[in-house]
């Protein structure tokens, strides 16, 4: 028995699979590469184990895996104290605590579980070190799996290579910490070169009333218009909606032009089109042109705080909030209710004139992780509409729990609505989804992307909600929009829709594009090179 414990094979098991154990004890999701990175991990150095003949090589190998032992601790002391795995706002959180933070972070967290973890793992993975015994290829068992190690080692550098992300191939901390340090270098430039477009492109806005004003954009996730109720949907999921739809505006005609949350909000959020098929970094966005024009802009959010293009947007706001960061980037149990303090905050912020960016996590995978328990209210079949009547148990509880994330933006939405009831000047509140959600409503597939789109991933939801000083001060533009409830229109041209709602005035604005301008001329929806009027079922 004592060979096997000495074997590199028994040795890379411990270093990688004790840490996945320690973090599925603790994290309620984890992701599927997770476990496909180790048990690549596992093949490729257990194979290469066998081919360090010399001393040197051996000590590169016993170097490599010291240090994904030193990640594996780090894994298992952050999913045993948060309940979490590393995302790129941990890093984040890291990067802006100095020593001496860290060390009474440490101090505060520590606890029996999370000592005793650590200390057990660090204890045999430094036993099992010392005591390797690295071998010589003898058998033809051994071959084979030399030549899968070498093969595995192949694999993982066109992985890098074609897809650009270590934290799919290298597990757990270090993977993510080379992504991260990879992606902020990225990122640092992307800002700067957004913040020098904002200073060096020649535009003029100017709002065309000096009254005070509120306006609050709401950006959803993942959300399907088909499961809310104010859209017809046979369920009971947005209650707040439904008691506020005398100041409430629903528009049933709305697409996104992606199915996926990064190319749709840098076209949506931006004079970038699928018309002009302008770079988005090289287009004016709707923060930039509202901050010149004299609002005093806000950006909040639920997502991750390193990702394009929502960054560098929140960069260009006068003040901007990731609450992951409040959470050391924790992702289980931060639902968007924690966003609120943040935005009435901001209402009660003195200037006169605010633009306030919401983004929520809405209804992302997986969608029992978006809200707390007390909202688990939908667990049958009454009401579902799905592309079969003879649905899986596991489908039902996807729909079910999607059911309710969906509810639960729907609270988020009830409390941001009484905010704005409380504000005394012009209010106004948008929300729409960056794209929508396939969720078994007509084929068996839940999620969204590129492949396979179906109506279900692109159809979102788009209402507006005015108070009577809104009303009373833009007549004219609440009757156009009040006549566009059925009209076409893409989520691209969002930009010269906010800057219409707002009545700023522009020589970026296209009225042409602009929903809630006279002028507004539908074009065909095209998406991913299909007319979306003409040619989707």
């Amino acid at each position: 028995m004592k060979h096997y414990f000495r074997s590199p094979w028994w040795a890379v098991f411990f270093i990688f699979f004790f840490p996945l154990l320690v973090v599925h004890s603790y994290v309620e999701f984890v992701r599927d590469s997770e476990l496909n990175a180790r048990l690549g991990w596992l093949l490729m150095v257990g194979g290469l184990a066998y081919l360090l003949r010399h001393t040197w090589l051996q000590k590169i190998m016993l170097g490599i895996l010291a240090l994904m032992a030193l990640s594996g601790a780090f894994d298992i002391l952050y999913a045993s104290t948060f309940g979490g795995v590393f995302t790129s706002a941990s890093f984040e959180a890291m990067a802006l605590t100095d020593t001496h933070e860290g060390w009474e972070f440490l101090l505060a967290y520590a606890s029996f579980a999370n000592v005793s973890l650590l200390v057990f793992y660090v204890a045999v993975v430094t036993l099992s070190l010392r005591n390797i015994d690295f071998k010589t290829i003898e058998t033809k068992r051994q071959r084979f799996f030399a030549g899968l190690g070498v093969l595995m080692a192949v694999v993982a550098v066109q992985q890098v290579y074609d897809r650009g992300r270590y934290f799919d191939v290298i597990p757990g901390f270090v993977g993510v910490g080379i992504d991260y340090a990879r992606g902020h270098e990225g990122m640092a430039e992307i800002i700067k070169a957004r913040q020098q477009l904002y200073a060096t492109k020649p535009f003029s806005v100017a709002m065309s009333s000096t009254e005070p004003q509120t306006y609050v954009v709401v950006i959803g996730e993942s959300m399907n218009r088909h499961h809310l109720q104010v859209y017809g949907y046979g369920r009971p999921t947005t209650p707040a909606l439904q008691a506020n739809q005398d100041s409430l505006l629903r528009f049933d005609n709305v697409v996104s032009a992606f199915a996926q949350t990064s190319p749709s909000l840098q076209v949506a959020l931006t004079e970038a089109n699928l018309q002009n098929k302008w770079s988005y970094d090289k287009a004016i966005s709707l923060v930039g042109a509202a901050k010149k024009a004299g609002f005093k802009t806000f950006w909040i959010s639920n997502q991750q705080p390193s990702r394009t293009p929502t960054t560098p947007l929140a960069a260009m706001a006068d003040e901007s909030h990731f609450i992951s960061h409040d959470f050391k980037g924790v992702e289980n149990h931060r639902y968007d209710g924690y966003l609120l303090p943040s935005v009435e905050k901001a209402l009660s912020d003195p200037a006169a004139h605010k633009l306030i960016f919401v983004h929520l996590m809405g209804s992302h995978l997986q969608y029992r992780n978006r809200y707390p328990e007390e909202f688990a209210l939908f667990n049958g079949m009454d009401g579902v509409k799905a592309y079969t009547d003879d649905l899986s148990s596991s489908q039902l509880q996807y729909i079910n729990e999607y059911d309710n994330s969906v509810r639960y933006t729907d609270f988020i939405l009830g409390k941001l609505m009484d905010l704005l009831k409380q504000q005394k000047q012009i209010a106004a509140l948008s929300f729409f989804a960056d794209h929508g959600e396939e969720v078994f409503d007509s084929k068996d597939f839940k999620g969204h992307g590129p492949d396979g789109v179906t109506k279900n991933m692109v159809e979102i939801p788009f209402l507006l909600w005015r108070n009577a000083a809104y009303q009373q001060a833009f007549p004219e533009t609440d009757a156009v929009l009040q006549s566009r409830l059925q009209t076409p229109f893409m989520l691209d041209d969002f930009f010269h829709f906010g800057l219409c709602f707002m009545h700023i005035q522009s020589d970026l604005t296209r009225p042409v594009q602009s929903w809630c301008a006279p002028e507004f001329e539908p074009v065909s929806r095209v998406i991913y090179g299909r007319d979306y009027d003409k040619e989707w079922p």
